[in-house]
């Protein structure tokens, strides 16, 4: 019988810091994944239980889950990972948790949502960066303005990026970006839709693009009208529109084949001193019914210690049984200021200022 809580995926770049941090936590924890070398070299040194599971390993999956309250699962490319993960959670009524960041996975953890709630199992994908500082920002901004209609979310670059994160992206190359609109999930050009924010200093540009966000914020937010971009430069943002519309006479299946070649040549994880210097910023607009918008602005540390700390935090709240059963958002369970209270991201000083101020 499995501990409470269950790691997949921990030998991965972020996973081998979750244990950790975990286990500090003193959460008691078996490790798992497919490779058993591997996931003895990081179990050993914390003196955690460990076990090698393939995902495609069906019984096996449910023999690991037996017991178990929840699964942490760490192991992406989540496209190919979680419906597996999901479906033994399911069989043997455990808690589902990821740190995944693929749009279209979180659409299809949110059509398990009966499924869910029969299983009396809470489904959360994104309990990382991605999806809890913008998950949390824009309920925030809504909560502050409730007259709120449409949402734009701008993202600033990432400054560091592991080789997961670059395979995850080249997985999700296609000739269009998804925002939502009325309710609905539209594809639009890529490239075509541009807006400028200030992430702290000064005005600039990004791009509309497909992100988690765009599936879930209006079941976190209500708001039916939902955009989502990230910073890009010009020269950039011609790039993404010129690759999109190879895309859409080529296909999308080079293109990944070679994202996938340059994920496969890139460092597995970042340099300590730029990871530790690193930090996004990301700004919520709320518009109002009559286009007047609002802004609200969030600073987090780097994708990788916040998603340890956020992931960590998650998990616990989930073994203390702060769970509601079917697909969740951290928002929506947790509560919009989760992130804010953990020491790793912190509304501007000027928030105030720039929630009052119009575009």
């Amino acid at each position: 019988m499995s501990a409470p809580l269950i790691l997949y995926g921990a030998n991965g770049y972020t996973g081998r810091s979750l244990a950790s941090a975990l286990a500090q936590a003193g959460v008691a924890l078996t490790l798992a994944g497919r490779d058993p070398a591997a996931i003895r070299a990081v179990a050993e040194p914390l003196g955690l239980a460990w076990a090698a599971v393939d995902l495609r390993d069906g019984e096996g999956l449910a023999r690991l889950l037996q017991g178990a309250t929840a699964v942490l699962h760490a192991a992406g490319p989540f496209a190919q990972t979680a419906a597996p993960m999901l479906a033994a959670c399911l069989r043997t009524g455990v808690h589902y948790l990821d740190l995944g960041g693929e749009w279209p996975v979180f659409a299809d953890l949110m059509a398990r949502d009966a499924q869910a709630r029969a299983a009396e199992i809470m489904v959360m994908p994104g309990i990382g960066l991605t999806i809890t500082a913008t998950d949390g920002l824009m309920a925030l901004a809504k909560q502050r303005h409730p007259d709120t209609v449409k949402l734009r979310l701008g993202i600033s670059k990432a400054q560091v990026i592991s080789r997961g994160s670059v395979g995850a992206a080249a997985g999700l190359l296609a000739p269009g970006a998804v925002v939502r609109r009325d309710g609905a999930l539209v594809s639009i050009p890529a490239g075509s839709l541009a807006r400028a924010f200030d992430f702290g200093a000064g005005l600039r540009e990004a791009t509309a693009m497909s992100w988690a966000d765009v599936v879930t914020g209006e079941f976190s937010t209500g708001v039916r009208d939902i955009e989502v971009y990230s910073e890009l430069g010009l020269g950039q943002r011609l790039s993404n529109r010129a690759s999109g519309m190879a895309m859409s006479v080529t296909g999308a299946g080079a293109w990944r084949a070679a994202g996938q070649a340059l994920a496969a040549a890139w460092p597995h994880g970042p340099a300590e001193d730029a990871q530790a210097a690193a930090q996004f910023v990301m700004v919520a607009e709320a518009i109002d019914p009559w286009r007047r918008s609002r802004f609200l602005r969030m600073r987090t540390g780097d994708g990788y210690s916040v998603s340890v700390a956020t992931a960590t935090a998650a998990a616990l709240r989930t073994l203390r049984g702060d769970v509601t059963p079917g697909f969740q958002t951290p928002s929506r369970v947790f509560g919009p200021d989760f992130i804010l209270g953990l020491g790793c991201a912190a509304l501007e000083a000027d928030a105030v200022r720039l929630a009052g101020a119009s575009a």
